[in-house]
């Protein structure tokens, strides 16, 4: 089917997953499935992003450009966080549904273009109708098949086998011999709220990962990083000839190698502050420069 499909779901429900899934399993699946952020994008250059421009058309338009509709010509376009489009984007988004044809900024030219939408928010954009922050005849058309993710905490059940999943990705892409999860451990994971949802949890079962000194993962394996940031001698683990300073030091290095030295979001696969992520740092002097070397080898 080429109905636009809407997910809505909380932060960290894996929605960028579902739309993969739905485009993998869909006639189009030869073709490209393309993601944009809505809410990563200033107002300004998203027009441009998701319609193309032309050459000169605004300041720094030194070429022409087509937008990700026409390079998803074909495929799919997923929208993520669709409720931060600007108002008169959205006249616009509507325009290109509805018609099957895009305008780049500059151009009076229309360009024909089949692709099926996927849209996610982690708002409720029925409510955002309501409040006239979303257009009501944008949502009926991307709304034409459903999707809600609840949220990890509705639906505890499915936790076990999240968390089995995870570490056996995490074990065999570090090379660490971990073997399974404790009963304890279980219970401690099936307990938390997760208000991060799958993405907290996945984070939680990396960090465990990477910090394991056993090769079954009990509850205290899973400590807040903000636990062991702060309080770092009282945690009661047997480290032998590690310090829990060392651990924590190799942990927040494997962390910004793997996200490139990106320091925000290495903060938040930790679990921590950008702020506490710099005063650690500051506290294992590691300049930028150190950093730089110690992630490149």
């Amino acid at each position: 089917s080429g109905s636009s499909v809407l997910i809505q779901g909380e932060n960290g429900t894996g929605k960028e997953l579902v739309a993969r899934a739905v485009h993998r399993h869909s006639n189009r699946a030869d073709k490209l499935f393309l993601a944009k952020n809505c809410a990563a994008i200033p107002d300004q250059l998203l027009e441009s992003e998701l319609f193309g421009h032309e050459k000169g058309s605004f300041t720094g338009a030194s070429f022409e450009r087509k937008g990700i509709f026409e390079e998803a010509d074909g495929g799919t376009l997923f929208l993520d966080e669709i409720s931060e489009m600007p108002m008169g984007l959205q006249a616009k988004l509507l325009r290109v549904l509805q018609e099957g044809e895009v305008q780049r900024v500059g151009s009076n030219e229309v360009i024909p273009v089949d692709v099926r939408i996927i849209s996610s928010t982690n708002r409720d954009l029925q409510k955002e109708v309501q409040q006239n922050n979303f257009r009501k005849d944008l949502y009926f058309r991307l709304n034409v098949i459903p999707v809600f993710l609840p949220a990890l905490r509705e639906r505890r059940d499915d936790i076990p086998l999240l968390a089995e999943h995870f570490l056996k990705k995490y074990s065999e892409k570090l090379g660490v011999s971990v073997l399974g999860i404790s009963e304890d451990g279980m219970r401690w994971l099936v307990s938390q709220n997760w208000d991060g949802n799958v993405r907290e949890l996945e984070n939680t079962i990396e960090r465990a990962v990477v910090m394991a000194t056993k090769n079954v993962l009990d509850a205290a394996a899973f400590a807040p990083m903000e636990a062991l940031v702060d309080n770092p001698g009282e945690l009661d683990l047997n480290m032998g000839e590690i310090t829990i300073h060392e651990m924590e030091k190799r942990l927040i290095l494997s962390t910004l190698k793997r996200y490139d030295n990106n320091r925000t979001r290495s903060a938040d696969s930790l679990g921590i502050s950008i702020r506490t992520l710099r005063n650690k740092l500051n506290e294992y002097r590691l300049s930028d420069p150190e950093l730089s070397q110690m992630i490149d080898r």
